[in-house]
């Protein structure tokens, strides 16, 4: 009996420091408890790629998407890792994107949002795993490949319904500063 006085509290002190540490039992609450997460955030999406957990969350009092990641470690999950994207009023816009390799795996993410009803699909890739998604103004579409690369070299491209290019995801072509502001979608110019 005189064991358990002493396994017990080790015990408990185990489970506090994971918990303390940011480990949780599912990749949500870890995900939750990311500490760059907005406190009023709201999940849109959830994404898996085996041990590897990738969250889409908006937040409307800090005007952003979040795109956050959550790790499986053992049993149990930690979220080390989030970007944010700006709300924007373009006619298409990126809300959420993320490259990410580590021992566990690799992917690289991009979700969008079309507000041009011109606007009929949007593909995305490297050869020869280059995709094509059907998108309708109001709609949101997602990419999720299985390799880390830099989002705007995956050279996402807005066409309408005639294959006529429109727009272009990275940064202005005309221009070599390069501010983090000026990775957005840009129209591409009749000549």
């Amino acid at each position: 009996m005189k064991k358990w006085v002493f396994v017990i509290p080790i015990i408990i002190l185990t489970i506090l420091i994971f918990y303390l540490s940011g480990y949780r039992f599912t990749s949500l609450c870890a995900a939750k408890n990311n500490s760059f997460l907005s406190k009023d955030a709201e999940l849109v999406e959830k994404y898996n790629t085996g041990s590897l957990f990738i969250f889409l969350f908006k937040s409307d009092k800090d005007k952003q998407f979040q795109t956050v990641l959550s790790e499986k470690s053992g049993v149990l999950f930690r979220s080390s890792a989030t970007t944010y994207i700006p709300y924007s009023s373009d006619k298409l816009q990126t809300v959420g994107g993320m490259s990410y390799a580590s021992e566990n795996g690799e992917f690289t993410f991009l979700s969008i949002v079309s507000n041009d009803k011109k606007v009929a699909y949007i593909e995305a890739g490297e050869e020869p795993e280059i995709e094509r998604k059907e998108i309708n103004k109001g709609e949101r579409i997602s990419f999720l490949y299985p390799f880390s690369e830099q989002i705007d070299f995956l050279n996402p491209t807005a066409f309408d319904k005639d294959g006529k290019k429109l727009y272009y995801y990275g940064y202005s072509k005309d221009t070599n500063v390069f501010r983090t502001e000026d990775l957005r979608w840009h129209k591409i110019e009749e000549q």
